[in-house]
């Protein structure tokens, strides 16, 4: 079961480092102003977003680890991506909320994602995090590690990512690591 179940699940969960349940704050797109009681008043707004979009990301009940990976990811996207980036994108939706699951976002923002995840986690660690929890600690994750980072390139894993969160799951990037995530899975369980 877990040789079956485990790729899809990892590749859900690494997307967003853990699980997006958590309903953020809601927050206010950011918008440039030209005044500075504007600036005052987009401050908390701005800080608003990135909560929401760090909470986003962790999920509903992160680690510390997680925690400090979140407000990372945050930052780093939203020096990609402004507020009108985000509200296009459904990530801000119109009542100014970040919404409560990433939405199939389009390339340019997945790719943003993308750029943003890696530059605050390592995929392989974070999928080699996520199928030990799910394994209850059954699973070598240094096995799995090695294994997975022999199989692909970060290009394609980052491929992988980008397909996924644009909801293309049947991409032969998608089926590389999945397939990978598969057969590094068995390789690092034990024997049943």
């Amino acid at each position: 079961m877990l040789r079956r179940t485990a790729p899809a699940l990892l590749l859900t969960l690494a997307l967003t480092a853990c699980d997006a349940g958590e309903s953020p704050e809601p927050a206010a797109t950011p918008t440039s102003t030209a005044t500075t009681q504007d600036d005052e008043q987009a401050a908390p707004v701005a800080d608003a977003v990135r909560r929401g979009v760090a909470a986003l990301y962790v999920g509903d009940h992160p680690t510390p680890e997680q925690v400090a990976e979140g407000e990372c990811f945050a930052d780093a996207l939203l020096q990609r991506l402004d507020g009108d980036a985000l509200a296009a994108a459904g990530i801000v939706q119109d009542d100014g909320a970040v919404a409560p699951a990433v939405p199939a976002l389009d390339v340019a923002t997945a790719e943003a994602w993308v750029a943003a995840q890696g530059d605050c986690t390592d995929f392989v660690e974070v999928s080699s995090r996520a199928l030990v929890a799910q394994s209850k600690g059954k699973v070598a994750a240094d096995v799995y590690a090695d294994c997975l980072r022999e199989a692909l390139t970060d290009d394609e894993v980052d491929q992988a990512l980008v397909d996924t969160l644009t909801g293309r799951f049947d991409t032969p990037a998608v089926t590389a690591l999945s397939e990978a995530q598969a057969r590094c899975a068995g390789a690092a369980s034990p024997p049943e």
